[in-house]
């Protein structure tokens, strides 16, 4: 069963517009809510997209936190904060 999520007019036409997004990043598409928790719709440097959770591993870190349009990373020590190109 495939999933309906609304997409913002400022995401839509950044993934419509030619060079908008990095091609070899991972880019921060979405966020939902589900009833076990929040996740991220991401686009990975490959092109595929992926959906993670808290807690989940991905670019060497670990998702921390996924809050409407945001998702954090914890690597090396660091943060990382991801968000919704156009947002």
């Amino acid at each position: 069963m495939a999933q309906t999520i609304d997409i913002t007019p400022e995401t839509e036409a950044a993934a419509t517009q030619q060079g908008a997004l990095p091609l070899r990043e991972t880019v921060l598409l979405g966020t939902i809510t589900t009833p076990k928790g929040p996740k991220a719709i991401l686009r990975n440097g490959f092109g595929g997209v992926d959906t993670v959770a808290v807690g989940a591993r991905i670019n060497g870190g670990e998702v921390t936190a996924i809050r409407d349009g945001e998702m954090f990373l914890s690597r090396n020590g660091r943060g990382l904060k991801l968000t919704i190109p156009g947002s």
